[in-house]
Formats: structure tokens, sequence, C-alpha cells
């Protein structure tokens, strides 16, 4: 059974998409977590090591540490915002481009045999600015879907900014 909608304070959409859809890998090194503060609509992001917020970006260990702890306090008004590892990158490029993304089928294919298991060399390889557009424009459409049933299944009924 589906839990009850909760309507919130307006979420900045652009925010949340980039938290959802970042890539959890590639900050390996000076790790992030990210959450949305129920009651506000805010998107929270913090290093999981204080003194990487401040290596990082310039953000002060203790204003990091704070966050940490306000999250601690009240875990039930935060809910964690899980990201993308490389591989679910590579399943939306996968999902391109076995998609209807254009009615050329040369295109289609040569955009297919670019694709060697790199997604940046893909984008230089595919050597076809329309191919590059059209993928990023899925990419966003797919990500936005995420998002939507990421929120539903939380019980959240966003309105954006």
């Amino acid at each position: 059974m589906r839990s009850r909608s909760i309507l919130m304070s307006t979420i900045d959409r652009m925010q949340f998409i980039l938290a959802f859809g970042r890539d959890v890998d590639f900050h390996h090194s000076c790790p992030q977590s990210t959450y949305l503060d129920r009651h506000t609509g805010e998107v929270v992001w913090l290093y999981e090591n204080d003194e990487d917020a401040y290596f990082e970006v310039g953000i002060p260990a203790e204003e990091n540490r704070k966050g940490h702890q306000r999250i601690d306090e009240e875990p039930e008004r935060y809910l964690s915002i899980p990201g993308f590892d490389h591989g679910d990158h590579h399943d939306i490029l996968k999902r391109f481009l076995r998609s209807d993304w254009t009615d050329d089928d040369s295109l289609r294919q040569t955009a297919a045999q670019a694709y060697s298991g790199l997604i940046g060399r893909w984008k230089r390889d595919v050597s076809n600015h329309g191919a590059v557009q059209a993928f990023h424009a899925f990419r966003e459409e797919r990500i936005a879907k995420m998002v939507e049933e990421f929120l539903a299944e939380n019980g959240i009924e966003p309105r954006w900014l």
C-alpha cells in the first residue's frame, strides 16, 4: 500500500536533479551525501569527512559537522538522495542507443558502434553534435522521470521551483 503523499515546501528542481543524478563513484576521494529536508524542501549536501568540505569547496568543517548533527538528531526529517554509480549512467546511454532517438538508421548505427564502454569517449567519437545533444536531452528526461518515481515511492508530491 502506497503511503499518503506529502505536499511539501517548494523544491529547487535543478538542485534535486543534480543531487539525484550525481556520480557517487566520481567523488570517491571526498565522498558526499545528499538529503532532502522534508520540512523546507532544501537539498542538503554534506561531505562524509568534515575536513573535506573545507578542502574541496571552502565550507568550514564545523558547518559540515553541524549538518550531520541535524540529520542525526531528526533522521525522519531528511530523505537520503541516493545518486548514481557509473553503471547507472552507462545504463542511460545504452537505453538511449536502443531508443528511436533518430529516424536516421545510419546515424543510429554509427552512434551505437561508437560506444566502447566510456561515455566521454563516446561523446568524442560519435562526432555528431546532434547525437550528443539528443543523448543529453534523453538523459535529462530519464533522470527527471526517475526523480518523480523516487519521490512518489517516498510519499512526496513536490512543488518545483
